[in-house]
C-alpha cells in the first residue's frame, strides 16, 4: 500500500518539476531582457552625462586659455599708448616690460620693432637672436606681421619654433601708427609680446582636466589647411569632445577624452553580474510561486506540530505563573524594606493633590508630620502659588503621561530645603512623586555661577584692556608725526608769522589728543606709575582747592578723613587722577540740582570672604587695605548702566568721551587694588576704592636737567620704525640736532644696515614693528656690537617698555609722542665719551 502511494506520488510530480523547470527558464529569459535592456539604457545616458561634464570643463579650460591669451595680449595695447602718448618715444622701456611681465604671467618676453626691426626685448637673456630681426623682410615666415600692417589690428603668429631656441611659441603683433601734424598717420612699428607655449600654458586653466582625461590643443593651418596639434597631453584621441575658441586671425580648438574612454570596463562588468543577478532572481521568484502547494503542505503540518508544543508550554507557564505571584509577595516585602532605607521623599497622590499614601522613609524632610498629611490636599497645605505649581506638575505627568521634573523650595523647622521632584503618571489618575534634598547641591551651583560671573567680567575688563591700550599705542604713533611736525614749524617760522598761533593750537589739540591716550593706556594698565609711600588723607587735603573749584556750584563738598591712616605705596598722580574723576563724576549725577558729594576714608581688614564678592578687580588677597569712598546724593543709577559704567567710550552726558571711569577702573586695577559701585536710580550712588595698606619706599622719579638748547650731536644715527612718516620727521630733528641719519622699515632691514655700516654710533628703535620686532632687533644689534646705544621709542609708557628689556642694557627711551626738546634731552644724557669710534 505505502509503495504504490509513492509510486503514485512519483508520477504526479514528475511532470509538476518539468512544469516548474520551463516556468523558472522562461522566467530567467525575460529578467535577462528587461534588465539588459534597463541597464543599456542606463549605461548610454551615463555615457551622455560623461560627455557632458567633459564638454563643460572643455569649455571652462577654454575659456580659461582665451582670458590668458586675452590678458597677455593687452600688454600690446598699453605699450601702444604709451608710444602714442610721447609721439614715437617710450621711455624707460625696460623697467615698464619688467613690470608688465609680472603683472601678466603668460608673456614670456615683450619686445618692441620700430619699422618692423625688433630693437629692444626684455628678458633680454635667451633672445638675443631676435635683436635685428625685420619682420617685414621675410614674407614666407612673417606674412602675419604684414597682415597686421595691413588690417591695422593685432594678430596671433605660430605656433612656431623660435629662432632663438626655447621651444615653441606663438607671438601677439600690434601694429603702432602715429599721427602728424597734418593729421596723416605713418607707420611706427609694431609691439610684440611673446608667449611660450610651456609657461604659457602652464598659467591656463589645464590643471582643471587632471591626470583623468586626455586632451590636446590644434590649430587650422593657414596655408595648408590641415589640423596642426600644437600641444597634447596623453595618448591619442579617438572620440574626444572638442571646443573651439576665437584667437586673432585664427581658430584654436581644445579636445578631450577620458583617459580610460568613455566606457568604464570595471562599471560594465558590474552592470552584467547585475543583469545575471536580476535574471536569476526571476528565475528564483518564479520557481517559489510555483512550489507554493507543497510548500503549504508543509507548513500546515509544521503549524500542527508546533500548536502540539504550544500546549505543553501554557501548562508550565501555569506553573510557573503560581511561582511568580509567590516571588512577587517576598519581592514586595524587599521593596518596603528598602523604602525604609531611602533618605528621598515618596508620595502617591490623586488629581486633585490629595495625599493617598506616603513611603515610610527615613527622612525628616516632609513639610508636615506623615498623619497630618494623609487625606489632605496640596492646597489645603501649602500657600496658593506653591499649591498651584504642585497641582500644574501633577495635571502635566497625567495628560502628558510621562514623568515631570520639577524643583522647589521649603520651609522645613525654619530651615529652606531645596527638592528635586519626579512626578511619574500611574493608572487610576494617580501620580508618585519622589523628591530629592538638593539643598548642597544648590548652594554649590550659585557659588559656581557666581564664580563664573565674577570670571567672565574679570575677562572682558582684559579684553578691553588690551584693546585700549592697543589703540593707546596705535594713537601715539599717529601723534607723534603731528606733535613733532608742529614743534620743527615753529621752529622754523618766522616768530612774527600769523601760522604761529595755528600751529600753538595743533600743539594743544595734539596735547589733549596725548592726554586721551594715557588715560586709555591707564585704563589697560599699562600707564606710567611712579609709586612712593602716601598718607591718603595728605593727597586728598591737598586736592581740596582744586576738588572745589571742579564741582557744581549748587553741590557741597564734605570730608570724612579718618586719622590716622596707614601709608599707601602708589603713584601720587594716578591717585588724584581717581579722586578727581570720581567727584566730577559724582558732580554730573547731581548736575543742576543741589546736592552733596562726601569724601569718606578710612581702613578695613578683608578676610577670605570678604575679598572675593561684589568687587570690581582680580580676587584680593586677605589683609589690611585703605579705602577711599566718593558718594553723592545725585540721580542714581539702574543696573544696566552700572554693569556699563567703567566700559571705554561709554558715557551717559551728551559731550563726554567716556574715558574718565574707565581710566579710574585700569589705575586701581594697575595699583592691585578694587572697586565697588552701590547705587539706585534716585537714591544716588557710592564708589568705594580699597587699596593695600603697605610700608615699602617708593622710588621717587629723578628729575634730569634740562640740556641746553645748544647741544647738538654728531655721527650716524640709524632710525628704525615701520611708519614712514615717523621716519620723516625722526630724520629732521635728528638732523637738526647734528647728526647723519639712515633709516630702515623693519628690524630686519634695519639690521641688515647695521652689519654693513660701520659708521653707526647711535640706533634709535621703536618696538612694535612688522617682519622683526624692536625686542628681536634689539638682542641682535647686541650681539653684533654689545657697545652700540640703542633708545627705545613705543607709544606704550617707559614702564611697560623698561619690563621688557629690564637688565638688558637698552640706553634710554623716548615715549611717543615726542618734540625735539624731548629728544634732545634723551641724546645729551648719554654718555657719548666713545662715539666716535667705528666699529
Amino acid at each position: 500500500m505505502k509503495n504504490t502511494q509513492e509510486q503514485s506520488r512519483e508520477r504526479h510530480s514528475s511532470p509538476g518539476s518539468s512544469r516548474i523547470i520551463r516556468v523558472s527558464l522562461a522566467a530567467f529569459l525575460l529578467g535577462m531582457i528587461v534588465s539588459g535592456t534597463t541597464v543599456g539604457l542606463y549605461e548610454e545616458n551615463r555615457e551622455q552625462i560623461r560627455r557632458q561634464a567633459a564638454a563643460d570643463l572643455t569649455a571652462q579650460v577654454a575659456y580659461g586659455i582665451r582670458d590668458n591669451l586675452n590678458r597677455a595680449l593687452s600688454s600690446t595695447y598699453a605699450l601702444a599708448a604709451l608710444i602714442r602718448q610721447d609721439n614715437g618715444v617710450i621711455k624707460n622701456f625696460p623697467q615698464l616690460a619688467r613690470e608688465m611681465l609680472q603683472l601678466y604671467p603668460g608673456i614670456s618676453a615683450l619686445q618692441l620693432a620700430p619699422s618692423g626691426i625688433i630693437t629692444e626685448v626684455v628678458p633680454l637673456q635667451g633672445n638675443e637672436k631676435a635683436i635685428g630681426h625685420n619682420l617685414l623682410a621675410d614674407n614666407r615666415r612673417n606674412k602675419e606681421a604684414l597682415l597686421a600692417v595691413r588690417t591695422r589690428s593685432l594678430t596671433l603668429a605660430g605656433p612656431f619654433e623660435l629662432i632663438q631656441g626655447g621651444g615653441k611659441a606663438v607671438i601677439g603683433r600690434l601694429p603702432v601708427f602715429l599721427k602728424d601734424a597734418g593729421g596723416r598717420e605713418r607707420f611706427w612699428g609694431f609691439t610684440t609680446a611673446l608667449l611660450r607655449l610651456d609657461q604659457f600654458l602652464g598659467n591656463a586653466q589645464l590643471s582643471l582636466l587632471g591626470k583623468e582625461y586626455n586632451y590636446q590643443i590644434s590649430r587650422t593651418h593657414p596655408d595648408t589647411g590641415k589640423t596642426d596639434v600644437f600641444w597634447s597631453v596623453g595618448g591619442p584621441l579617438r572620440q574626444p569632445v572638442s571646443q573651439k575658441l576665437e584667437v586673432p586671425n585664427g581658430v584654436w580648438t581644445v579636445s578631450v577624452e577620458p583617459v580610460h574612454g568613455w566606457h568604464i570596463t570595471g562599471f560594465m562588468v558590474v552592470e552584467i553580474l547585475l543583469v545575471l543577478f536580476l535574471s536569476s532572481l526571476c528565475s528564483l521568484v518564479a520557481w517559489w510561486f510555483m512550489c507554493q502547494p507543497q510548500l503549504l503542505q508543509r507548513m500546515v503540518d509544521e503549524k500542527t506540530r508546533e500548536l502540539s508544543e504550544s500546549n505543553a508550554m501554557l501548562q508550565n507557564e501555569v506553573i510557573e505563573r503560581k511561582h511568580a505571584e509567590e516571588a512577587l509577595k517576598a519581592s514586595e516585602i524587599k521593596l518596603r524594606s528598602i523604602f525604609t532605607s531611602l533618605t528621598d521623599v515618596i508620595l502617591v497622590l490623586d488629581r486633585e493633590g490629595r495625599y493617598l499614601e506616603i513611603a515610610p522613609t527615613s527622612t525628616d524632610r516632609l513639610y508636615r508630620p506623615p498623619m497630618e498629611l494623609l487625606g489632605q490636599r496640596i492646597k489645603d497645605v501649602f500657600p496658593k502659588e506653591q499649591a498651584d505649581l504642585f497641582l500644574k506638575t501633577i495635571e502635566n505627568a497625567l495628560d502628558r503621561g510621562e514623568t515631570m521634573s520639577i524643583d522647589y523650595a521649603l520651609d522645613c523647622n525654619g530651615t529652606e530645603v531645596w527638592f528635586t521632584g519626579n512626578v511619574a503618571p500611574l493608572d487610576g489618575d494617580r501620580v508618585i512623586w519622589s523628591a530629592r534634598d538638593i539643598t548642597l547641591r544648590k548652594r554649590s551651583e550659585e557659588e559656581r555661577l557666581k564664580l563664573e560671573k565674577q570670571m567672565l567680567h574679570t575677562q572682558k575688563l582684559e579684553s578691553l584692556g588690551v584693546l585700549a591700550g592697543g589703540i593707546a599705542h596705535d594713537f601715539n604713533n599717529i601723534l607723534t608725526a603731528i606733535v613733532g611736525n608742529a614743534d620743527l614749524a615753529l621752529m622754523r617760522l618766522n616768530p612774527e608769522s600769523p601760522a604761529q598761533e595755528n600751529l600753538r593750537r595743533i600743539e594743544v589739540a595734539a596735547s589733549r589728543a596725548a592726554d586721551l591716550a594715557r588715560q586709555m593706556l591707564a585704563y589697560s594698565g599699562k600707564g606710567h606709575f611712579v609709586t612712593e609711600e602716601l598718607d591718603l588723607n595728605t593727597l586728598v587735603e591737598e586736592m581740596g582747592q582744586m576738588l572745589s573749584v571742579s564741582v557744581a556750584k549748587k553741590a557741597q563738598l564734605n570730608y570724612r578723613l579718618s586719622r590716622p591712616l596707614p601709608s599707601i605705596t602708589a603713584d601720587a598722580t594716578q591717585i588724584r587722577q581717581v579722586v578727581m574723576n570720581l567727584v566730577i563724576n559724582a558732580s554730573e549725577a547731581i548736575g543742576d540740582d543741589s546736592g552733596i558729594i562726601t569724601i569718606t576714608t578710612g581702613q578695613m581688614e578683608c578676610n577670605e570672604g570678604d575679598c572675593n564678592t561684589g568687587w570690581l578687580s582680580d580676587p584680593l588677597p586677605p589683609g589690611i587695605y585703605v579705602y577711599i569712598e566718593v558718594s553723592d546724593t545725585g540721580c542714581g543709577m539702574d543696573r544696566e548702566t552700572m554693569a556699563k559704567i567703567f566700559d571705554p567710550f561709554f558715557t551717559t552726558k551728551f559731550t563726554g568721551r567716556g574715558l574718565g571711569m574707565a581710566a579710574v577702573l585700569g589705575i586701581v586695577r594697575g595699583h592691585m587694588g578694587a572697586i565697588r559701585v552701590y547705587s539706585e536710580p534716585g537714591r544716588g550712588s557710592t564708589f568705594k576704592v580699597v587699596l593695600s595698606a603697605g610700608t615699602a619706599t617708593g622710588e621717587s622719579p629723578h628729575m634730569a636737567c634740562a640740556p641746553e638748547q645748544s647741544w647738538r650731536g654728531s655721527g650716524t644715527v640709524l632710525l628704525v620704525d615701520d611708519e614712514a612718516t615717523i621716519r620723516d620727521l625722526g630724520s629732521e630733528m635728528l638732523g637738526e640736532l647734528g647728526f647723519e641719519v639712515v633709516t630702515a622699515a623693519d628690524g630686519r632691514e634695519g639690521v641688515e644696515i647695521f652689519r654693513n655700516r660701520r659708521d653707526i654710533v647711535l640706533v634709535l628703535l621703536d618696538l612694535t614693528m612688522p617682519q622683526m620686532d624692536g625686542e628681536q632687533c634689539f638682542r641682535e644689534l647686541r650681539r653684533i656690537d654689545p657697545q652700540i646705544k640703542v633708545v627705545m621709542s613705543s607709544g606704550f609708557s617707559e614702564h611697560e617698555v623698561s619690563r621688557k628689556f629690564l637688565g638688558k642694557g637698552i640706553s634710554a627711551f623716548v615715549q611717543k609722542p615726542y618734540k625735539l626738546s624731548a629728544l634732545r634731552e634723551v641724546l645729551s644724557a648719554l654718555d657719548w665719551g666713545n662715539s666716535s669710534q667705528l666699529r
